[in-house]
């Protein structure tokens, strides 16, 4: 088992596995940051139109006077909503790689522990 550990080739093969998967994960982020940014751009632009082409049926009928503040809200409320997913999805399309560098970097340092390996903690089961 120790022969397997030190051997170059698995390591290599390793890192390449670990390389594939991050760079198919990492696109995925980026096309859904794509997607979510698009419907985004897309949901307020019809959203305006259709509230330029009814205010004035609106404005002139009082019982519908509220639903154009209503829609004036959500013109703005759900495409913000996309906007925001599409930058979270563009910011873990830039840190998942770093993140996973350093998990690399750092998985060969041992945690410190307050306490040997195979010994009882105080309090626990004996």
């Amino acid at each position: 088992m120790r022969e397997n550990k030190s051997n170059p080739e698995l390591k290599i093969r390793s890192t390449e596995r670990d390389y594939k998967y991050i760079s198919r994960i990492t696109g995925r982020y980026a096309g859904l940051s794509l997607v979510f940014l698009t419907a985004g751009i897309v949901l307020w632009t019809v959203m305006d139109i259709i509230f330029d082409a009814c205010i004035d049926s609106w404005k002139a009928d009082p019982e519908l006077n509220n639903s154009s503040y209503m829609w004036n809200i959500l013109i703005y409320a759900i495409p913000y909503t996309l906007y925001a997913l599409a930058a979270g999805f563009l910011v873990t399309f830039f840190s998942v790689p770093n993140v996973r560098i350093n998990i690399r970097k750092y998985r060969d340092i041992p945690a410190e522990m307050s306490y040997a390996p195979g010994e009882h903690i105080k309090g626990g089961q004996e």
